[in-house]
């Protein structure tokens, strides 16, 4: 007897640095999906830090959570940049509000300001740059979220352009989030939002040119604001000359983990070459796109 909660992994296509603002971001949901399972038990919890967010808030609730053992299986296998961490959070949120497996229907019973509030709590000391929320959003929601916190903005859409496919590349590198948002000072984010709205705009009308523009465009603005590392900075200088592929981005914080590739639909061949000879493996697609949080089993 065990419930399990399954979230997919999030990768930001567009909005990193500017949802902390409170300004709009595009989260694209991926399989495979992280998973948390509950039994019965003592309070035990495996693969989960004490000092991450689930961890201050299961030791929060410890009259809750010390009637469970939890265990959380990470999929990418800690690589880093698809969500481990919020992942872990959301489903240990969905555990404190699980009552009965009627409820198994979390969009009936989770209140995303709640949620929010909860999370904020435990993922931000104060340091730096809060945390936007925006992953953990588009973890509950799934498939391609589009959210913005300071208007209370939420649309969930699915891939309109059929002449595009895209890839996301792990580039085996990895930044600890919470550590560098503490380094963040204020920053000007017109040009961001600028980019950001030519690729909003590309999905209302179904302009693949557009997006093309907005992501390209949106990659440079991080280039300049210095949230792009050196070594992602490389690679999309070279991707980019690549036959067939048609814009690039390094997502989440300085692009360090993955990498975002559009190409023109069916002409891969050269990309997946490049992709083999740089050793970086190709972890998620466009026809990966998930559910959100999804719950299953009983207890």
């Amino acid at each position: 007897m065990s419930l399990i909660f399954s979230v997919p992994g999030k990768t930001f296509l567009a909005g990193e640095y500017l949802a902390l603002q409170g300004g709009p971001a595009l989260v694209f949901l991926s399989q495979p999906c992280f998973e948390l399972e509950a039994k019965p038990g003592k309070g035990n919890v495996e693969a989960v830090h004490p000092d991450s967010p689930a961890g201050l808030f299961i030791r929060k609730h410890t009259d809750y959570f010390s009637h469970y053992d939890l265990t959380f299986r990470d999929p990418y296998q800690g690589k880093g940049g698809f969500g481990a961490s919020t992942a872990q959070f959301l489903s240990a949120f969905a555990l404190w509000l699980y009552k009965t497996s009627q409820q198994q229907d979390m969009e009936k019973v989770l209140d995303l300001k709640h949620l929010l509030e909860e999370y904020y709590q435990v993922a931000w000391n104060g340091e730096g740059q809060r945390p936007s929320g925006a992953d953990l959003v588009g973890q509950f929601k799934g498939s391609m979220t589009f959210f913005e916190k300071r208007k209370g903005l939420i649309a969930v859409k699915s891939w309109p352009f059929d002449d595009l496919e895209f890839f996301l590349l792990h580039t085996g590198n990895k930044v600890a989030t919470h550590e560098h948002l503490k380094s963040i000072k204020e920053f000007d984010a017109s040009s961001l939002e600028k980019s950001f709205n030519l690729i909003k705009e590309s999905f209302e009308i179904g302009n693949s040119e557009h997006f093309i523009q907005g992501i390209d465009s949106y990659a440079n603005d991080l280039k300049d604001l210095g949230f792009t590392c050196k070594e992602t900075l490389q690679i999309l200088e070279e991707m980019r000359k690549v036959p067939g592929v048609r814009a690039a981005k390094g997502c989440g914080a300085l692009g360090a983990d993955v990498i975002l590739a559009v190409t023109q639909k069916n002409q891969t061949e050269e990309f997946g070459k490049f992709c083999a000879a740089r050793h970086l493996p190709i972890l998620s697609s466009v026809d990966k796109i998930s559910l959100g949080l999804q719950v299953r089993g009983t207890l």
